[in-house]
C-alpha cells in the first residue's frame, strides 16, 4: 500500500465518493475532478486550494511589524489572560516570514512515531530539499532511521516540562536541553506560543535560553486562530478531526512550498502492518497511548488518502 516513489497512474474516484460524497468544497475533493490528474497537477492543485485558506506570509508567523512591547496577545484557548510582548520577547519575532519567496522541489515532514525505529530511512530523508521535524526530537544516536538534517523544526512548549522539567536543576538536564537547541543551528524553530496560556513560562524559558546563548536560529510563532484555520481545511476535506495535530500542520505548510511531500513516523497504532509491537515515540520505551486532543487514526486516514492521490508520499515501512 505504501510506496516510496509517486505514481503517475490514473486516479478513481471510487472511494472517496462512497465516504464524503456529501463534501463540496475541501482539499482532497479538488483532486478528483478528473482521472486523468497527472502526479505534478494532483500536488499543485492541492498547493492552490490550501492557499485558498493558508498564506506563509500571514499564517506562518507573527512579524515585528505592529507589534510593539507591552501589547497583548489573545491566546487561542483561553479568553484570559493575554500574551505580554516583552523586549526579549520581541527580539526573537522575525521581521519576516523565514520561507519568503522560498520553494523546493522535494521535502520530508518527520514525525516520532515508532515506525521509524530500524526503518533505515536516515539517508533517504536527508536527501530531501527542505526537512521539517516535530517537537524538538532527539536525533544523535538515530541517525540511519531519521537522519540528521532539519531545516525547520517545531517545538509545543509543552516540549519543556514534559522532556526537560529539571532544566533548572542539573547542569545535565541544562546543557541537554541547551544541546538540542544548538543542534538546530540557523534554522528554523516554529514555536505555536499562543495557544494556551498554560505554556507561557515554557516561551519565556526558551527566549532567555536562545538570546543567553546567542543561539543563532530564526524563530517563527504562528498568529492566535491556526488551530481553527486547519480545522477549518481539514474538516472541509471531509475529516473528522480534533485538534489538528502538528503533522496536519506541518502537511499544510508544506504543500504550499513543496512539489513532493514525504512523510515518515506518522503511524498511531500499537503494532506495524506485520504485528510487530510499537513503542510511542522512536526515541523512547512509553507504550502507545490515545490522545483526547488529537483524532490521530482519522489524520492517518487522510494521509492514506492523500497517499494513494499522489498527493504525499506516506511512508510506513522500511527504506531500501
Amino acid at each position: 500500500m505504501y510506496r516510496n516513489g509517486l505514481s503517475t497512474q490514473n486516479y478513481d474516484l471510487t472511494f472517496w465518493s462512497q465516504s464524503v460524497a456529501s463534501t463540496t468544497l475541501n482539499v482532497i475533493a479538488v483532486l478528483f475532478f478528473s482521472s486523468k490528474l497527472t502526479e505534478h497537477n494532483i500536488v499543485f492543485t492541492s498547493r492552490q486550494h490550501i492557499l485558498k485558506f493558508y498564506s506563509l506570509d500571514s499564517n506562518m508567523t507573527i512579524t515585528q511589524s505592529g507589534l510593539r512591547i507591552g501589547q497583548r496577545l489573545k491566546y487561542e484557548l483561553a479568553r484570559k489572560p493575554s500574551f505580554n510582548v516583552t523586549e526579549d520577547f520581541l527580539k526573537l519575532v522575525p521581521k519576516e516570514q523565514p520561507l519568503k519567496d522560498r520553494h523546493f522541489k522535494t521535502c520530508a515532514v518527520v514525525g516520532n512515531s515508532g515506525i521509524v525505529l530500524k526503518s533505515n530511512c536516515g539517508q533517504e530523508i536527508d536527501s530531501m530539499d527542505f526537512v521539517i521535524r516535530c517537537n524538538l526530537p532527539p536525533i544523535e544516536g538515530y541517525q540511519k532511521d531519521v537522519g540528521s538534517k532539519a531545516n525547520l523544526t517545531t517545538m509545543n512548549p509543552s516540549v519543556i516540562p514534559q522532556n526537560f522539567k529539571n532544566w533548572n536543576k542539573t547542569k545535565k538536564e541544562y546543557d541537554r536541553f541547551l544541546r538540542r537547541l544548538s543542534l538546530i543551528g540557523d534554522q528554523i524553530l516554529y514555536v505555536p506560543a499562543f495557544t494556551s496560556p498554560h505554556g507561557e513560562k515554557d516561551v519565556r524559558i526558551l527566549t532567555q535560553f536562545v538570546l543567553k546563548h546567542e543561539l543563532p536560529m530564526k524563530t517563527a510563532f504562528p498568529p492566535t486562530g491556526l488551530n481553527n484555520l486547519m480545522k477549518k481545511i481539514w474538516r472541509d476535506a471531509g475529516f473528522k478531526i480534533l485538534r489538528p495535530s502538528t503533522g496536519a500542520h506541518m502537511y499544510t505548510l508544506a504543500a504550499t512550498v513543496c512539489d513532493q511531500i514525504h512523510m515518515y513516523g506518522f503511524y498511531p497504532f500499537k503494532k506495524d502492518p506485520q504485528g510487530t509491537a510499537l513503542h510511542y515515540h522512536y526515541y523512547d520505551n512509553r507504550k502507545m497511548i490515545g490522545n483526547r486532543t488529537h483524532n490521530m487514526p482519522e489524520e492517518f486516514s487522510a494521509f492514506q488518502q492523500l497517499h494513494r492521490r499522489g498527493a504525499v508520499v506516506l511512508h510506513t515501512e522500511p527504506c531500501q
